[in-house]
């Protein structure tokens, strides 16, 4: 596993934005509708070699699967992304080992759309919550 991105959830993707070009991050995605999930994702790379990003999720309305964590929290750190090579796989594995999986891998076209990727398979992902309440994303991207 490799770590992809770090998933944070705000009110406002633009007003985000300020503050992270207020602080040296001004190079981000468009905002995205994830019709899937009812948010909209823009990403910023923070990694040396664009290979890591921050994914900032805005709620598109109140039925967003992040509605209750930005009610909640106030927004912040929501997940961890971690790249595998089978998502299949790599969920059967993390089930063996007593993580609660909270979203089945299903595909992901909005991460391509916002990445400008073109690939011949579509982006899945899945979602598990661990025994810290720490919640991990597996995704494996579209070949």
């Amino acid at each position: 596993m490799k770590l992809e991105h770090i998933g944070f959830v705000v009110e406002k993707i633009e007003e985000f934005a300020r503050v992270l070009k207020a602080i040296g991050f001004d190079d981000m995605t468009r905002p995205v509708a994830d019709h899937n999930n009812n948010v909209y994702a823009s990403f910023v790379p923070i990694g040396g070699n664009d290979d890591v990003y921050l994914e900032v999720l805005e709620p598109v309305d109140d039925t967003s699967v992040v509605s209750g964590f930005l009610k909640r929290t106030g927004g912040g750190l929501h997940h961890l992304c971690f790249e595998v090579d089978d998502i299949e796989k790599a969920s059967k594995e993390l089930e063996g080992l007593g993580f609660k999986m909270v979203s089945g891998p299903a595909m992901c076209p909005a991460y391509d759309e916002n990445l400008d990727r073109t690939c011949e398979g579509v982006t899945k992902i899945s979602f598990f919550l661990l025994p810290n309440r720490l919640l991990i994303e597996l995704l494996e991207k579209g070949r």
